[in-house]
C-alpha cells in the first residue's frame, strides 16, 4: 500500500504540471469521442471531472447531445461504494462527495442494469495492460467487478506507467485514451 501512495503522491503533482492542459484534454476527447466504442455505445457511464484529471464535460455534453443515455455516479458511502444515476441534464448535478459534481437523487434515477454500455474510468496513471492507480477508494473495481462492461481510461501520455503495481481486486480496463492515441488492452 505505501508504494501505491507514494505513486499517487507523485503521479498528482506531476499531473499538476502538465502542459497544454486544454488542447490534451481536446485531443483525448476526440480520440474518444470518434472511437468505435463510443459510436457503438447506447449508454455512457462517465464521471464528472475535477482538479488537474483530464476534462471530461465534452463528453458528458456530447453523450447528452447525442442522444446517449448518460449515467454519472454518486459516491454512496466511504467504503468504496457507488451508483450510477441517469442524468439528462447537467442542471441535475450537485456538488457531493470530494467536492465532485454528482447527479442530483431528488431528480436522476439510479440504474443498476446496463446495455451495451462504455464505462469512462478515472485514473492518475495507466500502464499499456490496462492496470490503473486510482485514488485509493476502490470505488471502480467494485463497480467493474459486478458488471460485464467495456471500460475505458482517460490519461495523459506521459502518465502512462511502464508498470503498475496491482492487487488481486484491481480490475484493469479495456481501452486508454490519452493525446498519443488509443491504447487497446
Amino acid at each position: 500500500m505505501q508504494i501505491k501512495s507514494d505513486l499517487r503522491r507523485e503521479l498528482k503533482a506531476k499531473r499538476a504540471q502538465i502542459q497544454n492542459k486544454p488542447e490534451k484534454d481536446r485531443i483525448i476527447c476526440s480520440y474518444f469521442l470518434n472511437s468505435d466504442i463510443y459510436k457503438n455505445a447506447e449508454e455512457i457511464l462517465c464521471y464528472c471531472s475535477t482538479g488537474s484529471e483530464v476534462d471530461t464535460s465534452v463528453i458528458i455534453n456530447s453523450a447528452l447531445n447525442d442522444g446517449k443515455k448518460l449515467y454519472l455516479p454518486k459516491c454512496l458511502n466511504n467504503f468504496g461504494n457507488m451508483a450510477f444515476y441517469r442524468v439528462e441534464n447537467t442542471k441535475n448535478l450537485v456538488t457531493g462527495a470530494f467536492g465532485i459534481y454528482e447527479p442530483d437523487v431528488s431528480v436522476c434515477v439510479p440504474s443498476y442494469e446496463f446495455h451495451n454500455a462504455v464505462c469512462v474510468v478515472p485514473g492518475l496513471s495507466f500502464d499499456k495492460k490496462g492496470r490503473r492507480l486510482g485514488y485509493g477508494k476502490g470505488y471502480y473495481d467494485r463497480f467493474l467487478e459486478k458488471f460485464t462492461i467495456i471500460s475505458a481510461g482517460l490519461c495523459y501520455n506521459e502518465l502512462i506507467s511502464e508498470t503498475i503495481p496491482c492487487d488481486k481486486h484491481d480490475i484493469p480496463v479495456n481501452y486508454i485514451f490519452t493525446n498519443k492515441g488509443v491504447i487497446k488492452v
